[in-house]
């Protein structure tokens, strides 16, 4: 990514990582980030998705490089970091967004099936936020911004692993807003409802109410990118609903 060109915005200046960018949630707050100023560095398994991605950020201006890798995987997340600081020397924002579903019931649910909902969705948290912590604590103001789910605050049927991995990825949240409060850090959830995953080119602008039952996934990347801004700087360990319409049929 080239420092060359001078870029404006609120996270101008400054380098973030997105999980899961190739698509949905992640590349919408991949693409904001990089409107916002931002280098972004984009991971995912797919590299096809993330050069898609990739194309839209550099055709609206943006900086970002492309650099597949799977997060569940400790070497994939450290490289990946030395990635971020090999491009522009620095790294002030991560967002854990990789996320895996399966909709069985627990009778029915394999134990691979099971580690891998938790290893995608949890352990890629924490392999990534080790990681990074050295750089991020370098940083003039450190965020990490966890994209958790409805189901880690409300429980359902068919989504155990989900729910399981969901919860304990707010419980991280707020453990580790506790413990890195003295190191300039930040570290808050954004937790959407359901989301409509279609191309970003044919999705709608962000609903002006919150009265759909699907979200667009540029109402998440809003509220990511809050969480990333100035104005969020005294926030930490919060957990964000953007639920939009989402029916919660089990209450706890």
């Amino acid at each position: 990514m080239s420092q060359e060109a001078a870029f404006t915005g609120p996270l101008a200046g400054q380098t973030a990582i997105v999980t899961g960018a190739g698509r949905g949630i992640g590349r919408a707050i991949a693409r904001a980030f990089a409107g916002a100023g931002a280098a972004v560095v984009l991971a995912s398994r797919t590299r096809e998705e993330l050069e898609r991605t990739l194309e839209e950020i550099r055709q609206a201006g943006g900086r970002a490089v492309a650099h597949p890798a799977d997060v569940t995987r400790k070497p994939d997340a450290e490289a990946l970091v030395a990635r971020a600081l090999s491009e522009t020397g620095r790294l002030d924002i991560i967002v854990n967004n990789a996320g895996v579903f399966v909709w069985k019931t627990l009778g029915n649910l394999e134990e691979a099936e099971w580690d891998r909902v938790l290893a995608t969705n949890l352990k890629a948290a924490y392999l990534l936020i080790h990681a990074a912590l050295p750089a991020l604590g370098k940083a003039p103001r450190g965020r990490i911004v966890n994209v958790s789910s409805i189901h880690g605050t409300v429980g359902d049927a068919n989504v155990v692993a989900h729910c399981a991995a969901k919860f304990g990825l707010i419980g991280l949240t707020k453990a580790l807003a506790v413990e890195l409060r003295g190191a300039g850090i930040t570290v808050n959830a954004v937790c959407p409802g359901s989301t409509e995953n279609r191309s970003l080119a044919e999705a709608p602008p962000p609903h002006a109410a919150p009265l759909a039952e699907k979200l667009n996934a540029e109402d998440v990347a809003a509220a990511a990118l809050f969480l990333v801004s100035d104005a969020a700087a005294p926030i930490t360990g919060a957990v964000l609903d953007v639920w939009g319409g989402t029916r919660v049929t089990i209450r706890g």
